[in-house]
């Protein structure tokens, strides 16, 4: 579950990143984010390898984090929301399981069914929209609510805490050259996150600087943190 960027410095080497994008699968916001970092895995002369991590808990089904005016929660009882996310989660794992191009290409095009086109999710929805991603249908629709899917999902929710993920819409990335440390901003802005993995090689050290209470009103990276 990772997203490996790797583009040459000025030295001619290659650097290695991983990150994570936490979301709110229904939400628009989020949605935005996800194109976002799809903008610049085109725009960067870099391999990409991407994930989008689902946070499913109750606080995120009841709650619009991002302040996107969410119909979907202000049109659906809480246990047809409740329902509606448990789906949607399960349906990209079972995506996901056939590989992760796919499985994020079956969750875009579900956001857009649900958030943009406003149409009701139904279990033919799920599966037109897998046959349309390439998927294996007979191979989906035995995954989608399979213990394993299932499975997953915790271990999703597992890295949530672990990287101490507090909404969504956030990022957690690694700089696997320079630190063991990943760095978490809630701040999917384009060119923030293309200059803090392109220009400035986001290692520890250059975090610890640039967040010190000496350049904090100076800097762009504010908006970042390191975790352990």
């Amino acid at each position: 579950m990772e997203l490996i960027v790797r583009y040459k410095n000025l030295n001619g080497g290659v650097k290695l990143f991983e990150l994570f994008l936490f979301i709110d699968p229904l939400c628009k916001a989020c949605r935005n984010s996800e194109n976002t970092v799809l903008k610049i895995s085109e725009d960067v002369d870099s391999k990409f390898k991407l994930q989008f991590i689902p946070i499913y808990n109750l606080k995120v089904v009841q709650t619009d984090y991002c302040n996107s005016n969410n119909q979907l929660k202000k049109r659906l009882s809480s246990e047809q929301l409740a329902d509606l996310y448990k789906n949607v989660v399960l349906d990209y794992k079972a995506a996901l399981f056939q590989g992760m191009k796919k499985g994020r290409k079956f969750l875009t095009e579900m956001q857009d069914c649900l958030l943009t086109d406003a149409l009701s999710y139904s279990d033919e929805m799920a599966i037109s929209i897998a046959e349309d991603c390439g998927l294996d249908v007979d191979m989906f629709i035995e995954d989608r609510r399979s213990n394993l899917a299932k499975n997953a999902i915790k271990k999703d929710q597992e890295l949530v805490q672990n990287m101490k993920i507090e909404k969504p819409a956030s990022a957690v990335i690694f700089n696997c050259e320079n630190s063991k440390d990943g760095i978490l901003t809630d701040n999917i802005e384009y060119s923030t996150l293309f200059n803090a993995c392109c220009d400035k090689n986001l290692t520890t050290e250059y975090l610890q600087d640039a967040l010190s209470e000496d350049n904090l009103n100076e800097t762009k990276m504010k908006h970042f943190r390191i975790i352990k």
